[in-house]
């Protein structure tokens, strides 16, 4: 990698990027269903409230993931599936620390996601960068 700098700061803008939007959305819902959205009792939550986490979360891990293959110098996807490398490891601890918190299925399913989610984001920037004319990306635009 010619700047490995600029690779690092597009991985952890990236991963940043993912935790600011899931924590404010996290907050903004538990302000609006403080019995039903609730970390502590998420398992009386029920399926509805677990899918809609799931959804939302993998929509920010998809534009993060694609926001670090973006700002990456080169390679787009190999920043895109180091963020995802990354954000398995933390959603692992994070699962293990709140494994009573929520049904095996959605655990399982968050994890099995997290991979997935960063090749959509590499890919979505692959395929842009295949859809823009030779001029613009010879530039590195």
């Amino acid at each position: 990698m010619r700047n490995p700098l600029r690779s690092v700061a597009a991985i952890v803008i990236g991963f940043v990027v993912i935790g600011a939007l899931a924590l404010g959305t996290d907050a903004l819902l538990h302000s609006w269903m403080p019995d039903v959205f609730n970390p502590t009792t998420l398992t009386t939550a029920g399926a509805g409230i677990l899918l809609l986490t799931i959804v939302y979360v993998g929509v920010f891990a998809i534009a993060g993931c694609y926001l670090a293959a973006r700002l990456a110098p080169e390679r787009p996807m190999l920043h895109a599936m180091i963020l995802g490398v990354l954000g398995l490891v933390f959603n692992v601890v994070g699962t293990i620390g709140q494994w009573a918190t929520a049904p095996v299925w959605y655990h399982v399913t968050s994890l099995v996601l997290v991979l997935p989610y960063a090749w959509l984001g590499g890919w979505l920037r692959e395929r842009e960068l295949q859809h823009r004319p030779a001029t613009v990306a010879a530039v590195g635009v």
